[in-house]
Parts: C-alpha cells; sequence; structure tokens
C-alpha cells in the first residue's frame, strides 16, 4: 500500500474508487452545517498523512473482491478489501453522510447540498446523480438494484425505481429533518426516520407514504430492517430502541440506552442487531430481541455502525476518525488501522 496525496478526476467524480456492498448504517451529527462546491466536481485531496491506495490494478474498482466503506466529513472515503489495511481518500468537495450499494458494482452516495453519487463499476469511476433536492441528505438506501430512497433536512424525500437514473420527489408532510432510511426490498416496503419521533412508512415502493405513530420517541437517527420486514428497529437521541413486528405498522420500546443513540444496523437475516451513539455507547441484540451493552473502549461520540454478513465482526465509526473494529462480536475492539481525522459518518460492506 502506498502512502501519500492523490489527485483525483475532476468530471463525474472519475478516478473516485470503491464503494459497494448491502449492509449499511449511519447517521449525520445532530445539526450538520452544509458544505459548497459544485456537486458534479470532486476535490483534490490535500489530507497529507490519510492512507491512500489505488483501485485494483484491473482498474475493476474492486470488481468481485469484497469490501467493506466509510465515509465522512471532507468527503472521505475509507475502504478495506481485506480488513487488515485500509486506504482512504477524498472523492468529493462536501461532507459524505451516507453509503449505500447493492450488489459488487452498484453503489450510491449521499451528502451535503443535495449531494447524489453514483458508480456502476465498483467505484472506478462515479457520476453525479440529480435527485430534485436541495439540503443536505442524510440518508441514503437501496434495497434492490433499482428501488432506492434518500432523504434530509427540511423533510426533504425521494425515491427510485431504476437505479437512480431518475429520481421521484416524494411528499413527507413534514419538514423536520428526516435522519435514517431503509428499504426491505423483497417487500418493496420503505421507511424513513428523524427528528420529533417521525416514522414515515411506504408500502408500495414509495408511491405513497404515511406517517407511523411512535409516542414517547425522541429524535430518530436510525433505522435498519430486514429484506422482508419482519425484523425493524429504531432508535434515538433519548437512548431508546424501537422495534415493530408488524412490518412497521406500529413500535414499542424495546430497551434503553445509557446515552443517546445515533445509528443501528441489522445483520441480513434479521438476528443480531448492533446500535450505537454518544460517549463510544453500543449495544448488541441477539436473535431473541435481547439487548447487551458492549464496551468499546472509546469515548467519542459513535456515528455509524455495521454488522457483517454473517453477524460475527462488527464495525462502528464516530467523531475524530473513530473507526473501530472486533471480530468476535464485540467482546474485544481494535482500531482499524485507517488514519483521518475526519468525523465518519457512514459504514458498509459487501
Amino acid at each position: 500500500m502506498t502512502k501519500g496525496i492523490l489527485s483525483l478526476g475532476v468530471v463525474g467524480l472519475a478516478g473516485a474508487w470503491g464503494l459497494a456492498a448491502c449492509s449499511s448504517s449511519s447517521s449525520p451529527p445532530s445539526t450538520p452545517s452544509g458544505d459548497a462546491g459544485s456537486a458534479a466536481e470532486a476535490a483534490t485531496s490535500a489530507d497529507a498523512g490519510k492512507d491512500t491506495a489505488p483501485p485494483p490494478a484491473d482498474g475493476s474498482g474492486g470488481g468481485g473482491v469484497a469490501w467493506r466503506s466509510v465515509v465522512g466529513s471532507g468527503g472521505f472515503f475509507g475502504q478495506t478489501f481485506d480488513d487488515a489495511t485500509w486506504a482512504g481518500r477524498t472523492v468529493a468537495d462536501r461532507t459524505l453522510f451516507a453509503v449505500t450499494c447493492w450488489g459488487n458494482q452498484n453503489g450510491w452516495v449521499s451528502g451535503a447540498g443535495g449531494f447524489v453519487a453514483h458508480t456502476e463499476n465498483g467505484g472506478a469511476a462515479w457520476s453525479p446523480q440529480d435527485a430534485g433536492l436541495g439540503g443536505d441528505l442524510y440518508a441514503i438506501r437501496f434495497g434492490s438494484p433499482s428501488l432506492g430512497v434518500v432523504a434530509g433536512a427540511g423533510g426533504a424525500l425521494a425515491v427510485t425505481s431504476d437505479g437512480g437514473a431518475h429520481w421521484t420527489k416524494a411528499v413527507s408532510g413534514v419538514t423536520t429533518s428526516l435522519r435514517g432510511a431503509t428499504v426491505a426490498g423483497a417487500a418493496s416496503i420503505l421507511f424513513v426516520v428523524g427528528d420529533g419521533g417521525t416514522v414515515l412508512r411506504s408500502g408500495n415502493g414509495g408511491g405513497s407514504w404515511a406517517r407511523v405513530d411512535v409516542p414517547g420517541a425522541g429524535d430518530l437517527r436510525g433505522v435498519a430492517t430486514d429484506g422482508t420486514a419482519h425484523v425493524v428497529l429504531a432508535v434515538d437521541a433519548l437512548g431508546a430502541i424501537w422495534s415493530s413486528t408488524d412490518r412497521g405498522l406500529s413500535f414499542a420500546r424495546e430497551a434503553l440506552a445509557p446515552a443517546g443513540l445515533d445509528a443501528i444496523a441489522l445483520s441480513d437475516d434479521g438476528a443480531r442487531a448492533l446500535a450505537v451513539g454518544r460517549a463510544g455507547t453500543a449495544l448488541t441484540r441477539d436473535a431473541a430481541g435481547a439487548w447487551t451493552r458492549l464496551a468499546t473502549g472509546t469515548t467519542s461520540d459513535l456515528h455509524a455502525a455495521l454488522v457483517d454478513g454473517d453477524a460475527t465482526r462488527l464495525y462502528v465509526a464516530g467523531e475524530s476518525g473513530t473507526l473501530l473494529t472486533s471480530g468476535d462480536r464485540g467482546a474485544h475492539w481494535g482500531a482499524a488501522p485507517l488514519t483521518t481525522s475526519a468525523a465518519l459518518y457512514g459504514l458498509e460492506d459487501l
């Protein structure tokens, strides 16, 4: 792996590398500020000391190789292909709040100032997409190669049924910020959550939305579901964890953390979940719905969580470049070898 400063392309984010996977969780800070700049141009990295590396020599940006990625402030993007070595670089001229993908080639990011970008070759090249939304976009999620949702400040909401080639603004019915999104692709059920205990649900692939009442909920920061919406979980800034057993038609409080929570992630089969938040707080859920607090060893605020495909390896990310991993379901944690001071807001894995 090489270290140094790497200049990125400037047209359609060409030259940016690595974005993919199918399980993500992210959360921006409570009151993030937008970053000025053109959505169609990437900035040149000027952060000496960050780990940097080119994509694989075949130019595939990852191709058939599994990877995990993290995004954050200043357009930061980090990636690993083997969990032993990580590399990071700047791939946009603004903060990235969320990352999502479908398969090993198609991926999307969302960020400040209405920014959405897409890769269809595993991150070797990027193209901006126009979601028709001008505010900061805190959440983006796909449940199939075609069905996706993006949401953000002021109740901004848009959906796509063709992989983002066309986005359609949706009527959210709210003006509060929407901070989390998830898609049960097999059931065509979508959820977005946000401030003021807001839960919006669509049961028809984003064609229409209805608000779900969650009495007692604080500002909701994240939401996750399995592919069929049999398990739906959400977390709020008061530390409450909310669950639904009726495909998101109603929610009940399942647990209460000792600090506010910012993000939640769920394994593909819905058997294990990970919730994270303020001052290094992390909790894991087993298949029976029991929550256990984890000792992460950090006091940094955590904004993103990830449970890998087999639910063995866990990841958390947050302020000041904090990125921790555990290979034993949270019993022990170690710092990932990724050098950055960027606040990290989104995680994703293949």
